[in-house]
């Protein structure tokens, strides 16, 4: 991944050790921010344009600590991930409509480069690739029904977690990250119980709620 030892270690441990206080105070702004929204858009240079409907739906903070209230909201709401530092929900199931581009992804230790998803009425229509899609295409395939859809959302607000720019690292949590993914999103609030999952990274994208942006070529704008 073009890490050392000492270069992932810095990376988990200055995401460990974020400004909880303002790290919970970004996770409720953007809290607000979505849970206020009907429709987020996210678009990228890359060709990524894709819409989704999230009104009323739940939105979850990892912010590094449980609170007695999120304790009191059963499973999706009681987690905490470290580094911490994740916004996310289940948007309105058959709303998303649009195509995702993914310039690289790793699956079963293979890359897969210049991956295109296409989603209509909310479900994966179409999945191409540049080149290495067989593996993850023959798991996608052998999958249950529920696999297609579309199925949550993840923006990352930890300004402490900084990866390496020439390195094939990547993760969830960097303030301006954005995730989105198919099949089972339990732990995102959702309904979707499928056994099959998969989440898809997009770095450097913008995200609109209402028109608003939010995220900014990569950049949480508040």
């Amino acid at each position: 991944f073009g890490l050392t030892i000492k270069e992932l270690s810095d990376v988990f441990w200055n995401g460990v050790n974020v400004d909880y206080p303002k790290l919970e105070a970004t996770g409720k702004m953007v809290k607000t921010i979505l849970s206020g929204g009907k429709e987020v858009q996210i678009t990228n240079a890359n060709g990524t344009d894709i819409k989704m409907r999230i009104e009323n739906r739940q939105v979850l903070v990892s912010d590094g600590s449980l609170s007695d209230e999120d304790l009191s909201k059963g499973y999706d709401a009681s987690q905490v991930y470290l580094p911490a530092g994740e916004v996310f929900l289940a948007p309105v199931s058959g709303t998303a409509e649009g195509k995702v581009f993914v310039e690289h992804l790793f699956y079963q230790d293979k890359e897969i480069n210049g991956l295109t998803l296409t989603f209509q009425k909310g479900k994966l229509t179409s999945m191409t690739a540049k080149s290495g899609i067989e593996p993850f295409k023959a798991i996608y395939d052998a999958a249950e029904s529920g696999k297609e859809e579309f199925t949550y959302l993840d923006l990352g607000i930890n300004p402490e977690v900084h990866i390496k720019p020439d390195s094939k690292l990547i993760a969830w949590m960097p303030a301006g990250m954005i995730t989105v993914g198919i099949g089972n999103n339990t732990w995102a609030g959702g309904e979707n119980k499928n056994p099959f999952g998969y989440n898809f990274f997009l770095p450097g994208s913008t995200l609109k709620v209402d028109g608003k942006i939010l995220f900014e070529n990569g950049i949480l704008k508040y």
